[in-house]
């Protein structure tokens, strides 16, 4: 093969992998930072006293693009539910888990706007000890957004 046929492939390759990576830098060029300070915790028993609930409340609305639940992975999470309030006692499943979590931290990719987050967990096994909740900067937020 000439050099001159060569050239046109050697192009088309790198508009192949170009692209994908091209495609890619609004993504990573977003501006995601953590969103939970001033969060406050409270922790509560489930009505059958075998689980339990715990509430992430902050002090605004905030739109959350991943949630990241630290536990410890020798006593794996069972039958945990994450929710997102979306109003006043108006509570939205984010993600249900049947299957036992041995992976700390659990990472949940969702976007939605909130001001708590809940888990419940309705088995005595495992315990969180922390989520941290990442999203969009407060400066980039619009008053529409909420």
């Amino acid at each position: 093969m000439t050099s001159e046929k060569k050239t046109p492939n050697i192009v088309f390759v790198c508009a192949l992998f170009l692209c994908p990576i091209l495609g890619c830098l609004p993504v990573a060029t977003q501006n995601i930072v953590r969103v939970d300070s001033g969060m406050t915790e409270v922790y509560e028993v489930s009505e059958s006293g075998l689980g339990s609930i715990q509430k992430w409340i902050l002090p605004e609305r905030r739109a959350i693009s991943r949630i990241e639940i630290y536990f410890d992975p020798i006593e794996p999470l069972k039958n945990m539910t994450v929710y997102a309030r979306m109003g006043e006692d108006n509570w939205r499943i984010v993600k249900a888990f049947k299957t036992p979590i041995r992976k700390s931290p659990h990472i949940i990719r969702t976007p939605l706007v909130t001001d708590a987050i809940r888990i419940v967990l309705s088995s005595s096994m495992g315990n969180i000890d922390q989520v941290r909740l990442y999203g969009s900067s407060p400066e980039t937020l619009s008053e529409s957004t909420f």
